[in-house]
């Protein structure tokens, strides 16, 4: 039997010229299966030989003690979410519905079902899905995998990669350093969708690798000829094989394959065939081969193009021949290199290309809408319905929008926003007035490129002709504004409806109306809030508002916010309490953390700390237990907030700590503020001012002073750690920009950052109390309004300063408020500067009291700054006490103190990393510092040194 077209002889196999490139990837793949993670991307162009180079390394080098998953990614499949993931673990039979009870998915892998699970499987509802609990499932999937044995991920032509695949292998390699792991990549080069970016970092590190292939040289192409020849060449035919293929593989052996296939012999005689057939010597010898075939192998051949399947059935189908000629004609083409050798799928896309280019453009999409039909009818999964419908000009019947509408609910199921976008961008062009068709793809494109999802918003306000409708999409356009920094945006959409909304659904409205009424006046107050130039305007809504009930997840939220707004304003702690106290009691986390973070910040500025934590670790358990990592940061940073204002900077450092790291792994992290506050807060109190000035300085959120939050408990924390650093100026230049900045908004709390007592008690300490004595009036006024245990003290603290002669009375009652509040270190404070005033006239004896207080307060809040003080004035009152050197214990960064407690209380590695959303790596290495720090051997001491250090176990 004659050869076919280009066919080879297994040159390919024996890898001419590519002996240094294959023994660079089998040792990457040995330092991975001994513990050391490794990404080597192959690039180069088609035909350069990247495909042969991985199946070699995997046959020859890659060790039988490894897992090895492979995938070969499809132009066509380049939509399809999760796709590669799908295929590379399809070996280990975990796409079936029946696959949740595999053992490789247990604890955190469970997250990664619906990306696994076949179209159409019993996922979670789009409603429910989250696009990084997939991502966080499928690394522990990889991670349960490492266990076992060394893993080897092989994912050929990664170019045509789904974007969900790979930022899923981005994440995976960003978390597996000192894991063996080992992902071997080839990627076309030069191409229209480079992947370098998404993992660049990774492949520039230690354990990465880029290797282009470079053409044969000379040496290579003349291997290549002798082993595929039948004879020995002339010098000039290898020159002229050398100048035609450029050194390409695949493009030398299709000219040698031709030239054995004439019968002529590789001499001069065949360079005429040559110089015919030039340089795209794939497309005309595939094109000449077609030419010379019958209209049934054409239709057959151009069928597989199509599909990208081999399926005889669907190929007679769409051909248009019996089934049983389809598979002779199959066959042909395997044998003739149209199709690789094991019949399954064309042999290179250089050769699908080739068997469509005669086609004109209407004929092609013709051939393209049959095949979309004939899979539709056929049954087949809707993506690969949408894959041929995306390559059509324009999806023109019912029945294309319906399949492209399956595929957008499938993609959405399985937590990949890109491919579903793609989906629903067509139907929103064939119905662009369909205002619910352009929120879901608002909605969609609000987690990938928020400024656009606002321009479909924008257009859903125009074109909605029902008010109801404007409304969703105001709502809608109000949380995606928030992601953007562009929230007086969102107030001026949501205030519009809010004018025109009542009047249209009168007083009697339906319980959904009224829902929905509640939905846009929580927008209004989330977004509101958030900058400091919308806050009156929130202010003025408040008034007007009527009391929810609270009796539903809206109406939750709604009260909530108001709270907010209430508490921001100074107005009646107790009133801001009722409402989140009936928020907190029945919210059901049915519209996301908003109900818990606003009531842990009202309770917080109420004092009461206990039900803000109970609040605030609600949100923390939804959280984890949903892989939820935006909110779960979110969370960690109020919670640090309530701990450094109940004064306790150890626990809010830890738990800040833990964020940043998280965050630090997540694209989002420059939109992280509150953690680093914390982080800086704690570091200065424990005697660390220059590191906190560092993380301050770090910052890098556009337009800081903008916002009400931030702004104000960032500049707060940089006055503190310019005064730690002995810049009194410096501190108070901060505190007077908060407290000028505070003015402009019509913030009145005294409590929400007490800027007026800090500068007052720091004049003071300068000898300038009469310069602090209008703050202290200020304070008090502001008091009046808020008044509560913490604030009062504030005030008594902050007068006792400036009225010396009556120090003593002040401070006696300030220590009586604040001892019965949570406020730890402004108790600290008191009992120390009354200790001061009492030795100041004389009492050492009262005054030994007090700073013996203060000293074991402020050891207790874990400030070495206070505790240092406290005890040289303890001293020089005649007490003894031992000099305070620090415990051991606060050597510990925050996440290290986190992971020993967790270590302690008897969690395991694994428990701990998925419990922190860091890694297995991650959790060892702040376990060995922990053991270095602490003078320990291993976990089972742990209890036992925290105890000894006087470090509380978790609560």
């Amino acid at each position: 039997m004659p050869r076919g077209i280009g066919e080879s002889t297994g040159f390919v196999d024996s890898l001419i010229g590519r002996a240094r490139e294959l023994a660079v990837v089998k040792e990457r793949l040995e330092a991975a299966c001994a513990g050391s993670r490794q990404v080597v991307l192959i690039q180069g162009p088609a035909g350069i030989g990247k495909t042969s180079l991985l199946h070699a390394a995997l046959a020859g080098a890659a060790p039988a003690s490894a897992t090895v998953l492979r995938s070969r990614c499809h132009e066509i499949d380049a939509g399809t979410p999760y796709g590669v993931v799908r295929e590379l673990v399809g070996p280990l039979g975990l796409t079936s519905p029946d696959a949740s009870s595999a053992p490789v998915l247990r604890s955190g892998a469970r997250w990664a079902l619906p990306a696994l699970l076949d179209a159409g499987g019993d996922g979670p509802s789009p409603d429910t899905s989250r696009t990084h609990s997939l991502l966080h499932g499928l690394y522990w999937l990889a991670v349960n995998l490492m266990t076992e044995a060394p893993l080897v991920l092989a994912v050929d032509d990664v170019q045509w990669a789904d974007e969900r695949s790979l930022h899923w292998l981005g994440y995976l390699l960003r978390r597996t350093e000192g894991m063996p792991l080992c992902v071997l990549l080839t990627a076309r080069a030069p191409t229209a969708r480079p992947v370098t970016p998404l993992l660049g970092d990774v492949l520039t590190g230690d354990d990465g690798l880029l290797l282009t292939l470079p053409p044969l040289d000379g040496d290579g192409v003349s291997q290549v000829v002798h082993q595929e020849s039948d004879g020995p060449p002339s010098a000039d035919f290898l020159a002229a094989c050398g100048r035609i293929s450029g050194g390409n593989p695949l493009v030398l052996a299709r000219l040698l394959g031709e030239v054995r296939r004439l019968g002529l012999r590789p001499t001069d005689e065949a360079l005429p065939v040559l110089a015919r057939i030039g340089r795209n010597v794939v497309g005309t010898l595939v094109a000449g081969w077609l030419a010379g075939q019958p209209e049934h192998v054409r239709r057959v051949a151009r069928a597989v193009a199509v599909l990208e399947r081999t399926d005889a059935d669907l190929v007679a189908a769409l051909s248009g021949v019996p089934v049983h000629t389809a598979g002779a004609v199959l066959d042909l083409l395997r044998r003739n290199d149209i199709l690789a050798e094991d019949g399954r799928e064309v042999a290179h896309d250089l050769v699908r290309t080739s068997l469509l280019d005669d086609l004109r453009p209407p004929a092609r999409d013709r051939l393209r809408d049959r095949a979309a039909r004939l899979l539709n009818d056929a049954g087949r999964p809707a993506e690969e319905v949408a894959a041929q419908l995306l390559l059509l000009p324009r999806p023109h019947e019912p029945w294309m929008l319906t399949a492209l509408a399956a595929a957008a609910a499938d993609a959405q199921r399985r937590g990949a926003p890109e491919a579903a976008i793609r989906y629903l961008t067509p139907l929103v062009n064939a119905e662009p007035r369909d205002v619910d068709l352009r929120l879901q793809l608002a909605a969609l494109l609000g987690q990938t490129d928020p400024a656009a999802a606002l321009e479909h918003l924008r257009t859903a306000l125009e074109t909605a002709e029902d008010l109801r409708a404007r409304a969703r999409a105001a709502v809608r356009f109000g949380m995606t504004a928030l992601a953007v920094q562009r929230s007086p945006e969102a107030v001026e959409v949501l205030g519009e409806v809010l004018d025109a909304l009542p009047a249209e659904l009168g007083a009697d409205c339906a319980a959904a109306d009224r829902e929905l009424l509640t939905h846009v006046r929580s927008a209004f107050l989330i977004a509101g809030l958030d900058e400091k130039r919308t806050l009156p305007l929130v202010r003025e809504r408040v008034r007007a508002m009527a009391e929810p009930a609270g009796d539903t997840p809206a109406e939750r939220q709604l009260l909530a916010m108001m709270a907010v707004a209430g508490a921001l304003a100074g107005e009646s702690p107790a009133l801001a309490v009722e409402r989140v106290n009936r928020a907190v009691l029945l919210d059901d986390g049915a519209l996301g953390g908003w109900t818990a973070l606003a009531s842990t910040f009202v309770l917080d500025l109420a004092g009461e700390v206990p039900a803000g934590l109970v609040a605030v670790d609600k949100l923390l358990t939804r959280s984890r237990a949903h892989a939820e990592v935006w909110s779960y940061c979110l969370a960690l940073g109020t919670r640090a907030v309530l701990l450094r204002n109940a004064g306790d900077f150890v626990e809010s450092g830890a738990d800040a700590q833990v964020a940043l790291e998280i965050a630090e792994q997540e694209s989002w992290h420059g939109n992280v503020v509150q953690p680093v506050v914390e982080v800086a807060i704690s570091l200065a109190h424990r005697g660390n001012p220059a590191r906190a000035e560092g993380v301050l300085s770090r910052l890098v959120r556009p337009r800081m002073d903008d916002f009400v939050v931030e702004n104000h408990h960032y500049r707060m924390a940089r006055a503190l750690v310019r005064s730690h650093l002995g810049d009194v100026e410096g501190a108070l230049a901060e505190l007077r920009r908060c407290g000028r900045s505070l003015a402009e908004a019509g913030v009145a709390n005294p409590l929400f950052v007490p800027w007026w007592a800090e500068a007052a008690l720091l004049l003071a300490d300068a000898g300038r109390a009469g310069e602090a004595v209008e703050l202290v009036e200020h304070g008090e006024q502001l008091v009046r309004g808020w008044d509560v245990p913490r604030a009062r003290g504030l005030a008594l603290l902050a007068r006792a300063a400036v009225d010396r002669g009556e120090a003593v009375e002040l401070l006696e009652e300030a220590v009586r408020v604040l001892e019965g509040s949570s406020a730890r270190y402004d108790h600290q404070r008191a009992e120390q500067r009354l200790g001061w005033e009492l030795l100041c006239r004389g009492d050492a004896r009262a005054a030994r009291e007090h700073l013996r207080r203060a000293v074991d307060l402020a050891t207790r809040c874990g400030s070495a700054v206070a505790a240092t003080r406290a005890r040289e004035l303890l001293v020089r009152a005649g007490g003894r006490m031992r000099p305070i050197t620090g415990a051991r214990v606060d050597t510990l960064t925050g996440s290290e103190r986190r992971v020993a407690m967790m270590a302690a209380a008897g969690s395991t590695n694994r428990e701990i990393a998925e419990t922190l959303f860091v890694t297995l790596r991650t959790v060892e290495v702040h376990l060995s510092s922990v053991y270095r720090k602490l003078g320990v051997c291993g976990r089972a001491e742990l209890p036992a040194a925290l105890a000894r250090e006087r470090c509380d176990l978790p609560r």
